[in-house]
């Protein structure tokens, strides 16, 4: 257990680099922006899932600096938060040091098999193998993930054309599961000041896939008007 409050528990021969995952300075924007409130229906709706799905052990796996595992966690479930990211974990445990952090892979769980009710995925890589052993029998993977239309000011800001997002077909991800229930969550976006939308662009893949040239040109506009469209997609272990 390190002093901080967390365990890692990532073995050093399966990191591709020093430092995986996100740097200390996109978990700091990433902290700022959704300590602001900006996707508080995002944590309801999930909230609202677990409630009607009797979770009450639930696993974030890939929980950055842990915004949604302690708000599953005031709302009373017990939560167990990793992350590859060990800046990520850290800021985790300054947002409540009570809970179970641990630097760790998805690919290589540091979890005892059966134990979870749910295992929640918000916008990150899954591994089919180790959430099936994970999770009890009748377990549940939330999966959350881009609505078509998701934040189409910021890819407008971003690129000259702009097109919808495709549904990843579960087959490419979560072959041992069965899907039992989608549900899209859209919500306005008001951001007043470049150093918001700057957090933001930094949470989502448009931050790697643009160049300083279209990212400066974005935050020139000092204001952003945007709309998140997300997917919820529900999936059993049968």
């Amino acid at each position: 257990m390190a002093k901080k409050g967390y365990v890692n528990l990532l073995l050093s021969h399966k990191m591709r680099s020093k430092n995986p995952g996100d740097n200390k300075a996109m978990i700091a924007a990433r902290r700022a922006f959704l300590s602001q409130g900006h996707y508080q229906p995002l944590l309801e709706k999930i909230t609202q899932l677990c409630v009607q799905h009797g979770v009450s052990r639930l696993l974030d796996a890939g929980c950055g600096e842990g915004y949604y595992a302690c708000g599953l966690a005031r709302a009373g479930l017990e939560v167990a938060g990793m992350d590859i990211s060990k800046e990520g974990i850290i800021a985790a445990c300054k947002r409540d040091k009570n809970l179970d952090w641990c630097i760790a892979s998805v690919n290589d769980l540091p979890y005892q098999s059966g134990y979870f009710d749910a295992v929640l995925s918000v916008f990150c890589r899954v591994d089919d193998a180790e959430f099936y052993r994970v999770l009890r029998p009748g377990g549940l993977v939330i999966f959350v993930g881009p609505g078509n239309n998701h934040l189409p000011a910021l890819r407008a800001g971003l690129y000259e054309q702009v097109r919808p997002y495709q549904t990843a077909k579960q087959e490419d991800y979560l072959p041992s599961f069965t899907e039992i229930a989608s549900t899209g969550v859209k919500f306005a976006i008001e951001l007043n000041s470049a150093e918001q939308i700057y957090n933001l662009l930094t949470m989502t893949p448009h931050y790697w896939s643009t160049n300083p040239q279209q990212q400066q040109r974005l935050l020139d506009r000092g204001v952003l008007s945007d709309t998140a469209d997300m997917r919820i997609r529900v999936f059993k272990r049968f």
